[in-house]
Parts: structure tokens; C-alpha cells; sequence
């Protein structure tokens, strides 16, 4: 079987790998949609080194095995890839947060026993049945596929402090600056605003609930905002575009005693102006990942119509194409989410 592999600058190879076996703890899911990552794109362009196992981390599919003492899932069963709960062994758990398990968190990030040989570019992966989660009826396969970005929105507001009625500013209209902006109009907030320079995901962002949308190539975006809230500063301030030159920005826009929440993975380092964080006496979040429990959140948001995931969905190809889809996301900024069909 071949899965594909970012395995150089600008390079994905087809790579062979044995047939999926359920081993003892695992099981084999035949892949139904796999949605291309950020993560997966920052690798391709830059030819960092990138682990095998999240080359391809966002996918649904059907279980087709299950190996030994495997209980929760069955053959037939619809899943999607997250995390394992708790361990409730390693130091972390033992000091009483298990939400910061460090089993949970390697298996996230491609290491440790928890980590599959490789990704969801493939027709079926082997994985650890921990870290599978069954499908609600209704989320259909290709909509299944974005339930893993969607939960890591759901998990970064989770994590910021934000009121009812909170202005809201949301950095970066990619899909997990689309997917905070819906959870945030979600959770309460009263005013959202978006910042970014291309059109297409502007209005994308403006149908999806943004009050208002700015264009940073327009306009000062601290006056902008400003002006549509009539007070320097918002309550919140979601930076999700993980350019370092908008981590500083995002204590721009926050109100003295503000929040400033960090979801975007910014690949290089940030020059940040000390002075102006203290001065405003900002409170900083960050989030990677999610929780467990956070999957149902999720799907029980898009189940009742309040995260609306298809409207991200642009293109759709097959895994032969693949390497074209990475291309077209380099330079089509209007492509959101692009999911690759590896049966087609």
C-alpha cells in the first residue's frame, strides 16, 4: 500500500508501506477523506523535516479491523482520528492535569506508542483505537473530515476567557481563523471582527457571522477596529494566522485588560514589544490541540447547524493529484479546505 509523504521542499512521494494490520490495541480504518493541513502545507514549502505520522492528520473513515481488546469501536463503525483520553500514569497526570497529558500529547504530535506509521493520505491506516471516535449520524464523510480542525477552534475558545456580549477580533480568515470566528459568535460574543488581506475568505468570513471584515492592505487595522467598536481595543483578540508579525499586532488590538488568545503556529520567532504588553496588562492564552471530550462538543455544534464546516470544503481531489492540491493552496489563497480522496 502507498501513503503520501511531504519528504522534501516542495516534494510528496508516494511511499510503500505494509498492509495495515490490527495489532493488538489497533485498528485499520479505510480512509475516506483526508483534509490537507497548514501544517502539512508550512512543511512542503519550507522542506523541514516532518514526521510521517501527521503528514495527513485531519480524516474520517470506516473501521474494516480491530485487533485484541479493542472494545469501542467495531468493523463497520464510522470514525474520525482524534486523541486518547488521559492516561493517568505519566507525571502530568499524576499531578492532577490530565488535560495536559504528555501520552496524549506525543500521540498528537506523531511520537510515542500512540503514533501510526504514517498519516491519512492513504487508502487505510493502522492507529491505536484510543485515539479513534465514533460519528454522529448525519455529519456526513467529507464534513467527518474537518471535525479535527473544527475542534481545535472549539478547543482554543474553550481555553480564553471571553464573556457574553465580548468585541472579538479575529486574526487570519484561514480555516481555523473561520472555524474560532464561528465558535467565538458561538460562545457568546457580541462583535467580530475579521482581518484578512484576501477577498474571497473575507466575504467566506462576512456570510460565516463577521460583523465587519477588514482588509490589512486597506486600511490601518487599529483604526478600523477602533472605529466599528468606538473604543481603542477589543475584549478578545484571536491570533490564527501564525505569522509572527501579527503575534505583537494581536496586543495591538486588544483593549487595556484585554485577552489575547494564540492559535496560529507561527514558524518563525516574533519580535514582541514588551512595554506595550505590560502597559495594557493583557492576558495571554495559548492553545495547541484539543481534548478528548472536545470532539463531542464539535460535533454536537455541527450537528444543530451553529458550525457550519461545508461552507470551508473548496476542492476535492483524488491522491494521485495530491502534490497539484499543495501547489494550488500555495497560490490560490480562495482554496479553504481541500480534502483528498484517496479512493477515488
Amino acid at each position: 500500500m502507498y501513503a503520501a509523504l511531504v519528504t522534501g521542499k516542495r516534494e510528496i512521494r508516494q511511499v510503500e508501506f505494509p498492509e495495515p494490520e490490527a495489532t493488538p490495541g489497533r485498528a485499520v480504518v479505510e480512509v475516506d477523506y483526508c483534509g490537507i493541513c497548514g501544517t502539512d502545507l508550512h512543511a512542503w514549502v519550507s522542506g523541514e523535516p516532518y514526521n510521517p505520522a501527521i503528514c495527513g492528520h485531519e480524516w474520517s473513515g470506516r473501521v474494516s479491523q480491530v485487533g485484541t481488546g479493542v472494545a469501542h469501536v467495531r468493523e463497520g463503525d464510522r470514525v474520525a482520528v482524534g486523541v486518547a483520553s488521559p492516561c493517568g500514569v505519566c507525571p502530568t497526570c499524576l499531578r492532577g492535569d490530565g488535560s495536559h497529558c504528555e501520552t496524549v500529547f506525543a500521540g498528537m504530535i506523531g511520537v510515542g506508542p500512540m503514533a501510526a506509521a504514517h498519516g491519512g493520505f492513504a487508502p487505510a491506516i493502522a492507529i491505536e483505537a484510543a485515539r479513534l471516535y465514533l460519528l454522529e449520524e448525519g455529519i456526513e464523510p467529507a464534513t467527518a473530515a474537518i471535525l479535527e480542525p473544527a475542534t481545535v477552534a472549539v478547543h482554543a475558545v474553550r481555553r480564553t476567557p471571553m464573556r457574553l456580549g465580548d468585541t472579538v477580533v479575529v486574526l487570519g480568515g484561514g480555516p481555523i481563523g473561520l472555524l474560532t470566528l464561528q465558535c467565538a459568535r458561538i460562545a457568546g460574543a457580541g462583535t467580530v471582527i475579521l482581518v484578512e488581506p484576501q477577498p474571497a475568505r473575507r466575504n467566506l468570513g462576512h456570510r460565516l457571522g463577521a460583523d465587519r471584515v477588514i482588509d490589512p492592505g486597506a486600511e490601518s487595522v487599529p483604526e478600523a477596529v477602533e472605529a466599528w467598536l468606538g473604543q481603542p481595543g477589543a475584549d478578545v483578540v484571536f491570533e490564527c494566522a501564525g505569522i509572527p508579525a501579527t503575534i505583537n499586532q494581536a496586543v495591538t488590538l486588544a483593549r487595556r485588560g484585554g485577552v489575547v488568545s494564540l492559535v496560529g503556529v507561527a514558524d518563525q520567532n516574533a519580535n514582541i514589544v514588551p512595554a506595550e504588553w505590560l502597559i495594557k496588562e493583557v492576558r495571554l492564552v495559548a492553545s495547541l490541540g484539543y481534548q478528548r471530550e472536545e470532539f463531542a462538543v464539535a460535533q454536537a455544534l455541527v450537528r444543530d447547524g451553529r458550525l457550519d464546516l461545508p461552507a470551508l470544503h473548496t476542492s476535492t481531489v483524488p491522491l494521485e493529484q495530491i502534490e497539484a492540491a499543495f501547489q494550488r493552496l500555495t497560490e490560490a489563497p480562495e482554496e479553504v479546505k481541500i480534502l483528498v480522496d484517496p479512493r477515488a
